[in-house]
This record gives structure tokens, C-alpha cells and sequence, in this order.
């Protein structure tokens, strides 16, 4: 069960998107909400003084502490109508370090897809950094809509391998849940199971815990990324949320050459559950 959710608050444009994703599934699940804001640590080092007296620091530090007030007053009223239990964070420090720390003691973390086109302080890089050492599923919702409904179809991106078998267990909250769900596998994406031994596996796992019957889909890439065929997968059977590990293969080689992982970080279009 999902009892902690842990949301990313900031004064970005993508907010609004996290506060719905997030609050809409502590109503469903009946959760608190914990409200995570991070503030940037910094402070002038001796050559630096010169160029940032006392008095500009300080400047600096009440700016940093009257827009915290704000988003957590922001963060209080979105909860407060939404009707679910809250608590207030404020970490400082590197983003990407506090979110993961904070998310450790929740069930689940809500983050946006990062968008390129806007300041905030979690980039693609962040997003890829807390997935890997939260040690928790993160949902990321993507900054172009707002998703209040979030796994009653869920499409789950199996190849057999660790991360799929991560991101299957920690999506059991949603996956007992759901209406319907779809199992995908793309091409041999296994060297030890054939699809039809993975299917098999997969279903073995499904049905004792009393989930919906599983539909199996298996496809090709035609010559697309993994990611696009996932999306256009997810899209042809109306899911509204994806379930997939993070970086299936060695993480230098998809920097390189590209993959799954940030192909959905990038061009999502629903909500993705990751695990790492």
C-alpha cells in the first residue's frame, strides 16, 4: 500500500501537474503527503566576499526563505482541499541528493519530466539521479498535462531482467488496483527466457496475488526507439500509466547509443512509474 508519498515542491510551471498526480493518489490510496522543498546551499568562499558582501548574502538567504514560505503555503492549500494528510519538509542542499534522501521514508516520489524550456532546479540529469539512488519507485509526470487519473490501465514493460522484476514489485500498490493490465515485450529482449517462457513467468507471479489477467503483448521496434514503441504501445490500449526499471542495460552504453530509459525521460506522454 502507498501510505507516504513524497512530492517535489518548487514555483515551477510543472507544479500544478505533481500536485494533481500526487494528491489525486493519496486520495485513492488514503496516503499522506509529504512536501519536499529544497533550497539551494550556498555560501561565498573568501574570494568571493569581495564580490558578495555580508549584506548581499543575506539579501540572497531571506529571497530563498520567503519563496519557501510561499510554496509551502501553496503546498498547505492544495492539500487542504484535496482533503489529505500533509507534512513539510525543507531540506538544503544539491536537489538531486535531498529528494532522494527525503523519498527513503515515503512509499513513493512524484517528480516532473524535466523541461528544458524552464529554470527549475531538477534537470534530466537530476530526474535520471534520484531515480538511481532513492531506493524508492518514482513516478515522473509529464510537464505538458495534468494526470488525475493515474493506473486504472497499465501498460508494464517486462523483459525478464532485474529492473523489470524491481519495477513489477514496486508497482503492486497500482497493480492491485488495476482494470487492466498489459505486459510488453519488445523483440528477444531476453538472453535466458524465450517471451513465451517469459509470458508464462509473468503470469505465474500475476494471479496468486489476485490482479487482473494480464494481457501479453510482444512487438517489434521496426527500426524506432524502445521508448517509441512503449508510448505508441501505451497509446493504441489507452493506458494511463507505464511501469518500467531504469536502465536495463550498462548506463555508459545508453548515453552513447540512447535507450529505453532516456527515451521515456525525454518524450513521455502519460505518467511512468521507474525503479531502480
Amino acid at each position: 500500500m502507498l501510505k507516504r508519498i513524497a512530492l517535489h515542491v518548487e514555483k515551477d510551471q510543472a507544479r500544478y501537474a505533481r500536485y494533481a498526480a500526487a494528491l489525486a493518489l493519496a486520495r485513492r490510496f488514503q496516503a499522506q503527503v509529504v512536501g519536499v522543498y529544497v533550497s539551494h546551499a550556498w555560501m561565498p568562499d573568501e574570494a568571493e566576499h569581495d564580490i558578495f558582501p555580508s549584506a548581499v548574502y543575506e539579501l540572497m538567504l531571506e529571497q530563498q526563505a520567503q519563496e519557501r514560505r510561499l510554496c509551502e503555503a501553496e503546498f498547505n492549500r492544495h492539500a487542504t482541499q484535496a482533503e489529505v494528510d500533509r507534512q513539510w519538509r525543507a531540506a538544503l542542499g544539491r536537489p538531486a541528493d535531498a529528494l532522494a534522501l527525503h523519498a527513503r521514508c515515503t512509499d513513493l516520489l512524484v517528480l516532473s519530466q524535466a523541461d528544458a524550456t524552464t529554470d527549475s532546479i531538477v534537470d534530466p540529469y537530476s530526474v535520471e539521479t534520484v531515480i538511481m539512488t532513492a531506493g524508492r519507485p518514482v513516478l515522473v509526470v509529464p510537464y505538458a498535462a495534468e494526470y488525475t487519473s493515474i493506473g486504472d490501465r497499465i501498460l508494464v514493460c517486462w523483459d525478464g531482467g532485474r529492473e523489470a522484476a524491481r519495477a513489477l514489485a514496486d508497482a503492486a500498490p497500482f497493480l492491485a488496483r488495476a482494470r487492466n493490465i498489459f505486459a510488453l515485450t519488445l523483440g528477444s529482449r531476453s538472453a535466458n527466457l524465450q517471451p513465451g517462457e517469459m509470458s508464462e513467468a509473468l503470469q505465474a507471479w500475476l494471479r496468486p496475488r489476485g490482479y487482473a489477467e494480464p494481457r501479453l503483448l510482444a512487438r517489434d521496434t521496426d527500426g524506432r526507439g524502445m521508448g517509441d514503441a512503449i508510448l505508441t504501445a501505451a497509446a493504441d490500449h489507452g493506458c494511463d500509466l507505464i511501469v518500467m526499471g531504469l536502465y536495463g542495460h550498462n548506463r555508459a552504453r545508453e548515453w552513447v547509443l540512447g535507450g529505453a530509459s532516456r527515451d521515456m525521460l525525454r518524450n513521455m506522454t502519460v505518467p511512468v512509474l521507474f525503479s531502480h
